[in-house]
């Protein structure tokens, strides 16, 4: 059996990013939480990050 329990930063990331509105996620001010989750995300995972990513950088920029 293989170990699937996410890595404690990612859940750490997400319980604080889960807790606020999109606008909030996709700030400036959260984009290093927001690389923290995706960095320790299983990749399962990573792909619908990836996607919200890519909607952060369309909005800020």
């Amino acid at each position: 059996m293989s170990n699937t329990t996410p890595h404690p930063k990612f859940m750490e990331a997400m319980r604080k990013l889960s807790a606020m509105t999109e606008e909030e996620r996709l700030s400036e001010a959260n984009k290093e939480l927001f690389e923290q989750a995706m960095k320790y995300a299983p990749l399962d995972i990573q792909p619908a990050l990836i996607a919200i990513q890519k909607k952060y950088e369309v909005s800020v920029h």
